[in-house]
C-alpha cells in the first residue's frame, strides 16, 4: 500500500533490562532471537518497510559503540542518528524527537524489543494517524483482570497481615485492550504533547498516555499477540519459538 507521507521511527533502545535476570553482560535488546540480536530484528522490521523513511536509535550513552555494530553488521541504511537516552522512556523519546527530521510528517514509537512488529502494523498506524492525529497497537485482553489492594492493620474488613494483596474489583475484559507499540503521531502532536508534559512535570509510561491526558483521542488498531515486549526469560523462550516458526523450523 503507497501511502505519500514522511515518516520517522523512533526506536527505543535505552532499557538496562533489569528484569532479564541473565549473565550478560549487555541488555535485553541485544540477546539474541535465532542467533541474531533482538535490537538487530526491529531494526531489520523498519529497514525493510517501504512506509519509512528515517530511523532514530535512542540508547544509552554507553551502549553507542554495540548498537553502531549492529547498524553496520546489519546494513541499516536509514539510520539518521544515535541519540542519547535519558534517565525514563518518557525522556528517551523526547530525546528522539528533538532529533527526526524537520520534514517527518508522521512519527513511529516503537520499543526495541518488540522484534515482531509487521508491515501491515506500521501501514495501519500510519494511515490512522494521519486521520486521527494519535495512534496505537493493541489487541484484546484474554485473561481476566482484577484490581489488588494492600491490607494493612487497621483496616477490619480483612483479616490478612499487613502487606498482603487482596482483591478490590474485577474489570470488566471485553473494555480492555493490551497496548504495545509502535505507537503513532502527527510529529507536531507528539512534540507539542511532550512540551506541555515537561512543563507540567507530568510522568507517563507510554507516548498514548500523553494524548489522553490532554483530551486528544487515540486511534486503537490491531496488533499480535506475536508483537511481545522481550522482557523476561520466559519472553526469550517465546520469542524464540515464534522466531522458528515463522522460518519454518
Amino acid at each position: 500500500m503507497s501511502i505519500s507521507v514522511s515518516v520517522s521511527a523512533v526506536i527505543v533502545a535505552a532499557g538496562q533490562g533489569r528484569r532479564m535476570k541473565t549473565s550478560a553482560k549487555l541488555p535485553k535488546q541485544f540477546l539474541p532471537i535465532g542467533g541474531i540480536p533482538i535490537l538487530a530484528h526491529s531494526l531489520m522490521a523498519f529497514e525493510r518497510s517501504e512506509l519509512v523513511d528515517e530511523i532514530v536509535l535512542v540508547t544509552g550513552e554507553e551502549l553507542r559503540s554495540p548498537c553502531e555494530k549492529i547498524v553496520h553488521r546489519y546494513h541499516i541504511q536509514k539510520l539518521s542518528t544515535i541519540v542519547a537516552g535519558g534517565q525514563e522512556r518518557q525522556a528517551s523519546v523526547w530525546n528522539g524527537l528533538q532529533t527526526v527530521n524537520p520534514q517527518t510528517e508522521i512519527v513511529v514509537i516503537h520499543d526495541a524489543v518488540r522484534m515482531f512488529v509487521t508491515e501491515a502494523m506500521l501501514v495501519d498506524s500510519v494511515r490512522e494517524a494521519r486521520i486521527h492525529g494519535a495512534c496505537v497497537v493493541a489487541v484484546p485482553v484474554k485473561d481476566t483482570i482484577k484490581q489488588g489492594v494492600v491490607c494493612h492493620p487497621e483496616e477490619e474488613d480483612v483479616s490478612g497481615s499487613s502487606g498482603e494483596v487482596f482483591v478490590k474489583e474485577t474489570f470488566d475484559r471485553n473494555a480492555l485492550w493490551q497496548i504495545q507499540t509502535p505507537q503513532t503521531f502527527r510529529c507536531d502532536l507528539i512534540r507539542d504533547l511532550h512540551k506541555r508534559a515537561a512543563a507540567l512535570q507530568l510522568q507517563v509510561t507510554d507516548d498514548a498516555m500523553l494524548a489522553e491526558h490532554f483530551g486528544h483521542a487515540v486511534k486503537i488498531v490491531s496488533g499480535s499477540y506475536r508483537n511481545i515486549k522481550i522482557t523476561t526469560p520466559d519472553d526469550l523462550l517465546i520469542a524464540e519459538a515464534f522466531w522458528q516458526d515463522e522460518r519454518g523450523n
